[in-house]
């Protein structure tokens, strides 16, 4: 059993990095300051995380940014806080063909949007998300550090798995606030 799980997880990144080559895109190191646009992916099982990804939205919002979330799911049905908004979107594995190609018309959409930076605060075991921040042509990506994946991010943080999205985001909107590419001061 352990032997296909390592089969199964190998093909999934041999899939990946093949769709992450084909990918054109402008690279391009954003902080918060510069950036206009943000694209948020998170694991929405728990209404914690939404929540807490609800009030972020708002902040960002409030200092005149334009966001879209993509909440992934683990569960096959979606749960009563998952109800789609303007810019809340919602899937499950079940919106993935066998081959990590998005089949959901929210994840369509999702990646249908040029933003400046995506931040992608879902843990490593999320394999569909990472075949999405693969393809999207975010100018700036944002994610956890993890060896397999260090292609896919332009700005990989070292934060545990089992760390919270509370404190994952915290790190994550730190660091974005610290990158200034514009020579300006700012707070």
């Amino acid at each position: 059993m352990k032997a296909l799980r390592k089969i199964k997880d190998s093909f999934r990144l041999w899939l990946l990095k093949r769709a992450h080559k084909k990918l054109q895109r402008k690279r391009k190191m954003m902080g918060y300051h510069q950036a206009v646009s943000f694209g948020i992916i998170y694991d929405a099982t728990s209404e914690d995380n939404y929540r807490h990804v609800t009030h972020l939205v708002r902040d960002l919002q409030q200092d005149q940014r334009k966001v879209k979330t993509l909440g992934f799911v683990t569960m096959k049905k979606m749960p009563e806080h998952c109800f789609p908004k303007l810019t809340f979107e919602f899937c499950n594995a079940s919106g993935f063909a066998w081959n990590q190609q998005p089949m959901a018309q929210s994840v369509k959409d999702f990646l249908s949007h040029s933003f400046d930076v995506l931040i992608d605060l879902t843990p490593s075991t999320f394999h569909q998300v990472k075949f999405v921040c693969a393809i999207s042509d975010a100018n700036m990506k944002v994610g956890r550090y993890v060896e397999k994946y260090i292609d896919i991010y332009d700005l990989m943080l070292q934060v545990d798995d089992s760390n919270s999205i509370v404190e994952t985001s915290g790190q994550v909107m730190h660091y974005l606030k610290m990158i200034n590419n514009d020579g300006n001061k700012q707070e």
